[in-house]
């Protein structure tokens, strides 16, 4: 299967720009750029895109003032996934199309296209059908895991310092440890997906994991 590749928009412009696996594809207004737009909106070094550990490629805005664009979105300075026929936006003056052939046959084992969904050989998280990269610290993903086998269920903060912390002494563990462990694990899923909420803290009583389908 040939490498994916950015295909531009323009019917006039047939020019392949094929991806590498390797290093980083370097979009900006001059050389050494992989892909040149030679117009005053484009940075310098406007954005690159990245093949990820697990196969996937990622384009990351590099703080461009005029904007990366991902089917209609403005990119933050988070990395995101690439999907077959995305569409990509540089600046309001330049549009792509991401292609990858191989993507279907050797994409990511997506099980569930709403809610939080972890592939565990690989400890792969992702959001709403959305790859959450960079990867969960291990202390957050240990947590979600923990949650995902109880979707739905309250698990009390002393659930939580025995999975994530199984061989301190639960009263070495403070408060604030477990709140702000909460707090980032809250944030690294809402900056991969920020309309959705799954992971809910109950007052008095612990974290819960919403399944999409369910209200409570």
């Amino acid at each position: 299967m040939p490498a994916p590749w950015l295909q531009p928009l323009d019917i006039a412009d047939h020019t392949i720009y094929w991806l590498s696996e390797d290093a980083p594809f370097l979009i900006g207004r001059n050389e050494p750029a992989h892909l040149v737009i030679p117009s005053p909106r484009i940075s310098r070094q406007h954005a690159h895109i990245v093949r990820t550990a697990v196969g996937m490629y990622e384009l990351v805005d590099l703080g461009s003032q005029n904007g990366t664009f991902v089917n209609g979105r403005q990119l933050d300075h988070l990395p995101h996934a690439l999907q077959d026929g995305d569409e990509i936006v540089l600046g309001g003056v330049a549009a792509f199309r991401f292609y990858d052939p191989d993507q279907t046959r050797k994409g990511p084992r997506i099980g569930r296209l709403q809610g939080v969904w972890l592939d565990e050989t690989i400890k792969a998280v992702w959001v709403d059908a959305q790859l959450v990269d960079p990867p969960l610290s291990p202390a957050q993903y240990t947590l979600l895991q923990y949650l995902y086998h109880r979707t739905g269920q309250v698990v009390s903060r002393a659930e939580i310092v025995t999975a994530v912390w199984p061989d301190a002494d639960p009263n070495g563990i403070s408060e604030e440890a477990i709140d702000g462990l909460i707090k980032r694990l809250r944030q690294r899923l809402r900056q991969t997906q920020p309309q959705s909420e799954y992971v809910e803290v109950i007052r008095g009583h612990g974290l819960r994991l919403i399944h999409p389908l369910r209200n409570s």
